[in-house]
């Protein structure tokens, strides 16, 4: 599988999360995953505009979600903020193989090491949060703490590595 073919098959992780289990709002929800999903493929095809939209739209369609159909926490959470990380950084590896310079092999095992690694590291991070976001507030500070933390880690995370 390319890493456009990933980039698309992540994105449509998202909206096979959000759509069966939208019910009867699917027609509101519907027009938004569809653009997000136009959009990544049109950024894929050309160079790359769009793709910060498009993962908003899918992020903003599991918004939508929640607030529409979903009561209480949700626990595919981390797993849709995972896939809108890996069609991200899919997205824009693919960006990247159209350059003309040839690449070493190890080059490509690290990327795609570092890529799988930060996936993991934010759907345990991300996991975290929701587990400790879910836990009742009879539990006491120590909980409320821990989930302070992993919230402040898991948006630490994403800040140091938009930066890079």
């Amino acid at each position: 599988m390319t890493t456009a073919a990933g980039a698309v098959a992540a994105y449509g992780g998202v909206i096979a999360l959000v759509l069966p289990r939208a019910g009867a709002h699917l027609v509101e929800l519907a027009p938004g995953a569809g653009a997000g999903l136009a959009l990544v493929l049109a950024a894929l095809v050309t160079d790359g505009r769009g793709l910060g939209v498009a993962l908003w739209l899918g992020g903003a369609t599991y918004v939508a979600f929640l607030v529409a159909a979903h009561s209480g926490i949700d626990g595919a959470a981390p797993l849709v903020a995972v896939l809108l990380l890996l069609c991200g950084e899919l997205a824009t590896w693919s960006l990247d193989e159209r350059s003309r310079m040839r690449t070493d092999a190890g080059l490509i095992w690290r990327r795609g090491g570092a890529v799988g690694l930060l996936a993991l590291g934010g759907l345990m991070l991300a996991t975290l949060s929701v587990v400790l976001g879910a836990a009742p507030s009879a539990h006491g500070l120590v909980f409320t703490f821990l989930g302070a933390i992993a919230a402040i880690a898991a948006a630490g995370t994403g800040i140091l590595l938009a930066r890079r």
